[in-house]
């Protein structure tokens, strides 16, 4: 499987929410050919079995576009939420609201009194706490609550507006006893893997244990499925270190990350996550509110776009799309405006020599991988070959940000689907030798078939041994393609 040329020019990752906006087979191979390298799957809406067959449509797709597709389930995690009710309720100002605890639907709901899904909240707020519904647009204060789990909290509304179904809740400063893979998770973690998603991300991260259930479900499965940790609560800040030594990926998720936290410190926060993210070598996307006004207009606001600009300068190495492509009217427009930024915004950035010293593991891997992106440099070569089993050869090449374009080459399509939230990586399937020479020379065959690699031009291969793939990784190589298109060693 090819790549696409475009695509893979662009470092910057982009990761689209899919929803009914964007699932239909026209629009997601547009999103797709325009720019998409990760499809995110929100497993909070909806039951998990509504969304295989939007698997299946995501992986028809790939010979159609020319390389494999990454899906990310996002799995809801300990989210408070309101329960079911009918219709709009409007909040108002100083009125006062009862949110009756341990109910996921209500038949009487109104503008005096709400259903709340978690039945322990009203156990654990107290008298002064505030509770935000709605990302904070609705603001509450405890008056009194009956103390006992399944009981009654009565609320003055502080700041009111229309209020519907399902809404989250937020209570900064309370530390809710929700465990972060719960029952719905545990489905919806089944799902995803039952039906082949690449990454999996772990909603309400709040310390490295949160990650252990999934870890060790992926692993009980013989699967190497990356995990994303999401960082959006308080807590998460003051144990990042750990969880990120436990992650494979991270995500700054600002919609709630702003209403646990004051929205002034969210960019501190932002910048924190990143460089943290970086000193290791890993992914991180920068998510929620990107480009919001395209939900509803065809151009971005001056601000958006600084936005995107500032967290790509910052680090960040992936930008996601959420109610923009999920429910919005302008999906394409949205990940088009999306790419013209990255890729603006990537032509006056330096490549990095960032050594990161966090990376503990693979540390033989990451010297091997250090030394391959040098030669290129002092080679001047076109393209890095990096041989693949699981996906962590070119994750430790991606990070040093070679400024030349970086292909995986993998047997394994799970492989090849995931590395597409790297960085400046696409991927190649091919079949292994014994021999790792041959393996390589066989990608590199391809490479010259499709164009990607022309005559004269230099390529460093960086692969295993005996095995290119399956060996471990110890050999970088340069290599020079002749002017009949051959494949030679250089001395």
């Amino acid at each position: 499987m090819g790549s696409h040329r475009a695509i893979n020019m662009r470092r910057t990752r982009i990761v689209a929410t899919i929803g009914p906006a964007s699932d239909d087979n026209k629009t997601l191979q547009s999103l797709l050919k325009g720019g998409v390298n990760v499809c995110r799957l929100n497993y909070s809406h909806g039951e998990p079995e509504q969304k295989t067959e939007l698997y299946h449509r995501i992986r028809a797709l790939e010979t159609e576009i020319g390389r494999p597709t990454c899906i990310l389930a996002d799995l809801p995690g300990p989210k408070l939420r309101l329960g079911e009710f009918e219709g709009i309720h409007v909040l108002g100002m100083r009125r006062k609201v009862e949110l009756h605890c341990g109910l996921s639907h209500m038949e009487d709901a109104s503008n005096k009194k709400l259903p709340v899904q978690y039945a322990g909240l009203s156990a654990e707020l107290k008298k002064g706490d505030p509770v935000l519904l709605a990302d904070g647009l609705i603001r509450l204060k405890v008056l009194s609550t009956t103390g006992e789990a399944g009981g009654v909290v009565t609320c003055r509304i502080q700041d009111g507006g229309p209020i519907s179904s399902r809404k989250g809740i937020n209570v900064p400063g309370t530390l809710v006893d929700l465990p972060a893979i719960g029952p719905k998770d545990e489905r919806a973690l089944e799902h995803a893997l039952d039906t082949g998603a690449d990454l999996i991300a772990v909603s309400y991260v709040r310390t490295a244990k949160d990650l252990q259930p999934a870890k060790e479900t992926i692993k009980k499965r013989g699967l190497s499925t990356w995990i994303v940790a999401k960082i959006e609560h308080p807590m998460a800040l003051d144990h990042l270190d750990e969880i990120l030594d436990v992650a494979d990926a991270v995500m700054v998720a600002r919609g709630d990350l702003g209403v646990e936290i004051p929205l002034e410190e969210v960019p501190i926060a932002q910048q924190k996550i990143i460089d943290s993210a970086l000193e290791r070598g890993m992914p991180v996307i920068v998510a929620t509110q990107m480009l919001e006004t395209m939900t509803v207009n065809p151009r971005p606001t001056r601000a958006e776009v600084s936005d995107i600009s500032t967290a790509i300068r910052q680090g960040a190495t992936g930008v996601m799309l959420s109610g923009e492509t999920a429910s919005g009217k302008y999906p394409l427009k949205s990940v088009q405006t999306m790419a013209r930024i990255a890729q603006s915004t990537e032509q006056g950035l330096e490549s990095s020599d960032l050594k990161p010293e966090s990376v503990n593991k693979y540390r033989f891997t990451r010297a091997v991988a250090h030394a391959g992106v040098e030669l290129a440099k002092m080679a001047k070569a076109s393209r890095i070959l990096v041989a693949t089993e699981r996906g962590n050869a070119p994750r430790l090449v991606s990070l040093h940000q070679p400024g030349m374009p970086v292909t995986a080459v993998t047997n394994s399509i799970e492989t090849a689907r995931k590395v597409q939230i790297l960085p400046g990586i696409d991927s190649i399937m091919v079949e292994e030798y014994d021999r790792g020479s041959k393996t390589m020379q066989n990608a590199l065959s391809l490479l010259v078939e499709s164009g990607e690699v022309k005559p004269g031009q230099k390529i460093v291969a960086i692969s295993g041994s005996p095995k290119a793939i399956s060996g471990l990784t110890s050999t970088a190589r340069l290599y020079k393609v002749s002017k009949t298109g051959e494949i030679v060693g250089t001395e």
